[in-house]
């Protein structure tokens, strides 16, 4: 277990039912200041803050399966990647992601895996100093690998900015998607959604300023 501490390097996960808590990661890192590495299982994120300090790092990366609770993850290329089975995202805020010169800046991009949950979440694209949308606040796309994402559930989330504030895999990438009780920021750049394909959408979803049905 790493209970509070500040880490300033990276942390890698290699073993099952590892907890970090109450901890403050800061990193320039190009690379990952938290990762949870394939064949592991069981990681608990819970209370931290991960601060890559402008760097082109993605905040954690999910190779192996576990549970993000109650992060603050800001100044970092990317929030979070998800490439493994079994991994929940709950009650975090993912926010001011930092633009780099021909960057793909999303606040969670799933890229394969089955069983996510993203839940309770603020997740922020849109940065207000620069004015900026970035790319998503939940891309999902360059599957790796032929199997497609299945049983992934989004609900109770603040999401705002985006190109497309959920960009939901329209080249094959999901088998099932469910999405409920999700509430929308308007500054996105084209649209709140895109590519929602094999997804259930659920009238619960809103816009945030008015509560009405996001169509």
């Amino acid at each position: 277990m790493i209970d509070g501490l500040h880490v300033k390097g990276q942390i890698t996960i290699d073993a099952d039912d590892v907890t970090i808590r109450n901890t403050l990661v800061q990193t320039d890192t190009s690379l990952y200041p938290i990762r949870v590495l394939g064949g592991t299982s069981g990681a608990l994120i819970e209370d931290v803050e991960v601060d890559n300090l402008g760097g082109t790092g993605l905040g954690i990366f999910f190779s192996g399966s576990g549970t993000v609770r109650r992060a603050d993850i800001h100044s970092a290329e990317d929030g979070i990647r998800i490439q493994s089975d079994d991994v929940t995202i709950e009650d975090s805020y993912i926010h001011d992601l930092h633009r780099q010169s021909g960057g793909h800046h999303d606040a969670i991009q799933i890229r394969s895996g089955d069983n996510i949950t993203i839940r309770g979440n603020n997740l922020q694209a849109y940065v207000v100093p620069a004015d900026d949308p970035m790319n998503a606040a939940l891309q999902i796309g360059s599957l790796l690998g032929d199997d497609t994402i299945s049983d992934l559930v989004v609900t109770g989330n603040l999401m705002n900015g985006g190109n497309y504030t959920i960009n939901g895999g329209g080249r094959g990438e999901v088998d099932s998607a469910h999405y409920a009780n999700n509430r929308f920021g308007r500054n996105y750049r084209f649209s709140v959604t895109g590519n929602l394909h094999n997804s259930v959408w659920e009238d619960t979803n809103v816009w945030h300023d008015t509560g009405e049905p996001v169509d």
